[in-house]
Parts: structure tokens; C-alpha cells; sequence
């Protein structure tokens, strides 16, 4: 397995962030505030930018009527101490479109804000569509396509629309009445079978979790007494447990079998003592009892990841995206040397001030129930 590790300290050189907003091609006057949030828990990536109103570009965010997307890509880069501009290269940090434009005139500033490309998929209603004999993977691209998306998606097993047999109509009309719009159906997919879904630029994903990706070291070490300067790739960190979630929480699904007029149910661990918490779901009417099985372990994965979570700071030059996997060391804890998943990376510049946070939990055991 390839790994990846930080250096032990940050500061060898001093680089100042450099920040390039486009629209349509067309470079944006200089941010004087960003705060961008990419997440795995099935939500939009989200950004706030805020801009001087220059004559150069006096009203790019008052667009003709007609115009249904404003896109803006949000670029990062570092300048090291004594090179001139243009010398180092830009990455794309984030691609989206404007929700939203605050301008005020006597302040000469206005505020955008919106989200990934995912937006168009939670402004697109469902209307009675059915997926009739399509798998979950299917249903996800063709939505995608139907809004100008490209899909990479991984296959399912399983059809998702509606069957003539009675539990499986029930099935499917339960679930189209529950999804309103395409992002809620593609939601419901990723929560039924575990996969990751998220939007990246114009690309659609609905991939089942690998645990054969890159993992990324970090280091933490105790800040100087004096400066409180931090010394390592790590600071402001926080480490929290939740003490009940232990070896002896279960989880149990159970699901109504039309046809034989019974229920029935699994739980995961299934040979776990008595004694600790145990949490119970109901699963959709025809759900089979392999698929109760596989959605109890799904469960039981899901709720043990709250068991521990981190938050930390990292060096905003580091490139770090939800689904990452990260091993923390350096605590001395029994957080140590566990691969957590990112859930959650904030990105912040005001004004010289840059930051970037993360918060990690340990989604190792999740596994793919198709």
C-alpha cells in the first residue's frame, strides 16, 4: 500500500497564499474573503467569496436574464519568499456555481455564495419517476445525465423501481415517495448500499469505498512552550470518544414480508453479549433477510464511526479531500496508528490568514452491501 507522510515540521520556508477566482474564463477581482466546505455526508460542497466591485469587472454577478448557472472555479496557490509572480502554478481548489450575490453598493463589496454542481441535481424534481427495472447505479446515471453530468458510478445488484410482485411494488412506491428530488433518490442509493457520492466539477460519482487508497501520515507533536508556535504538520487538534459505543453495540433491521405475512430480521454483530446499547431500524417493505444482514452491518459501521472523532488543523498547502484516508501519530493515545476517513475539510482565507481544518473518523469497516 502506498502511504504518504508530511514532513515533521512546517515553516522550513515561508510561501504567501495566492488566490485566483474565474468565471467563464475571466479572472475575478482579488478575494478578500473565502470560506469553502467539502463534506462525504452526502451534502453539497459548499463557498462563500467575497469581492471588491471593480470598474473591470463592475457587474459579472448581475447576469442578462437567462442566465439559469453562474460558474466559479476557485484557485490556490503558494508563492515562496523571493520568486515572482506567475512562477508557481495554481490548483483548482473548488468548481461550483453562485447561488446566491449580496452586493451593497456603499460598501463597494459584493458576496457570492453556492455550491458544487450537485445543485443541479437537488433543484431537479423526481415527478413520479419509477426506474422501472433499473439497478440503484443505473437510476444514478441516467439522473446525472439528465442534468448535464457525467457519471462514474460503480455497479449495484438489485433493482431499485417498481416490480409487479406486491412487496416489490410496495417497495418501490414507498421509495419514489420519499425521494423528491434526484439528489434525494441519489442520497437514498448511497445510503442503502454504502458507497461514496459526491460531485467533482461536472463529474457525478457513486463509487463503493476503497480501502486500497493512499493513506496520509500525520504527525503531531506538543507546540513550543514559548512561542506556541506549532512544530509539527498537526495543531489545534481534538480527540473525542463517545465511551458507549463499544465492542457490545448491535444493530438490528427488520423489514415486513408482504407475501408470508411475517417479519423478519438481522442484527450485526450477530453473535453479540448481551449488555451493552442496542438500536433498532426498519427496513422497507420487501426487504429480504440477506439484504436486513447487509444493511444491519452498514448500520452498525456507520454508528461505531461517531465512536471517535478528530478535528485538527493542517497546513493549508496540504491537498486533502473527504474520503481521504489519514493515520494520526505522535498522540501517545489509543487514536493512534487507527485509519480514519476525512469526513469534513474547511478552507478559510481572511484577509493574510489562512487556514484549513479537518475532521477525521474511522470508516475503515464500511462495507459494500450490494
Amino acid at each position: 500500500m502506498l502511504t504518504l507522510n508530511l514532513p515533521a515540521t512546517v515553516g522550513d520556508s515561508v510561501a504567501q497564499p495566492r488566490l485566483l477566482v474565474m468565471t467563464n474564463g475571466t479572472a475575478l477581482p482579488t478575494a478578500s474573503n473565502v470560506h469553502i466546505k467539502k463534506s462525504r455526508l452526502s451534502e453539497s460542497g459548499t463557498f462563500s467569496v467575497t469581492f471588491p466591485v471593480e470598474a473591470s469587472s463592475p457587474y459579472w454577478f448581475d447576469p442578462d436574464v437567462g442566465t439559469f448557472e453562474l460558474p466559479i472555479e476557485i484557485y490556490l496557490g503558494f508563492l515562496p519568499l523571493g520568486q515572482n509572480e506567475g512562477t508557481q502554478p495554481y490548483s483548482l481548489l473548488f468548481g461550483g456555481v453562485v447561488d446566491h450575490a449580496h452586493y451593497t453598493p456603499a460598501g463597494n463589496s459584493v458576496i457570492v455564495s453556492g455550491r458544487d454542481r450537485s445543485a443541479r441535481l437537488i433543484e431537479r424534481e423526481l415527478s413520479g419517476q419509477s426506474f422501472l427495472n433499473f439497478t440503484a447505479s443505473e437510476a444514478i446515471a441516467q439522473l446525472a445525465m439528465d442534468v448535464g453530468l457525467t457519471p462514474d458510478v460503480d455497479t449495484t445488484s438489485g433493482l431499485v423501481g417498481q416490480f409487479y410482485q406486491y412487496e416489490h411494488k410496495a417497495h418501490g412506491l414507498r421509495g419514489m415517495h420519499r425521494f423528491q428530488t434526484a439528489w434525494d433518490f441519489c442520497v437514498g442509493m448511497q445510503r442503502r448500499y454504502g458507497y461514496d457520492l459526491w460531485v467533482d466539477g461536472n463529474t457525478l460519482y457513486f463509487k463503493a469505498p476503497n480501502e486500497n487508497d493512499e493513506i496520509l501520515y500525520l504527525n503531531w507533536k506538543q507546540a513550543d512552550s514559548e512561542t506556541k508556535y506549532p512544530v509539527s504538520s498537526v495543531w489545534n487538534l481534538a480527540l473525542s470518544r463517545r465511551i458507549a459505543y463499544s465492542d457490545s453495540t448491535a444493530v438490528t433491521v427488520s423489514a415486513w414480508d408482504a407475501r408470508q405475512r411475517t417479519s423478519h430480521s438481522a442484527t450485526y454483530p450477530s453473535d453479540i453479549s448481551t449488555g451493552g446499547p442496542r438500536y433498532a431500524y426498519t427496513a422497507a417493505v420487501g426487504t429480504t433477510l440477506d439484504e436486513c444482514a447487509a444493511l444491519a452491518r452498514q448500520k452498525y459501521n456507520e454508528t461505531m464511526a461517531h465512536a471517535r472523532t478528530l478535528s485538527m488543523n493542517v497546513h493549508p498547502s496540504l491537498s486533502i479531500s473527504p474520503r481521504q484516508r489519514v493515520i494520526l501519530q505522535g498522540t501517545g493515545t489509543s487514536f493512534d496508528g487507527v485509519p480514519y476517513t476525512v469526513d469534513d475539510v474547511i478552507f478559510s482565507l481572511s484577509g493574510p490568514r489562512v487556514t484549513q481544518s479537518i475532521t477525521l473518523r474511522n470508516r475503515s469497516n464500511l462495507g459494500n452491501v450490494s
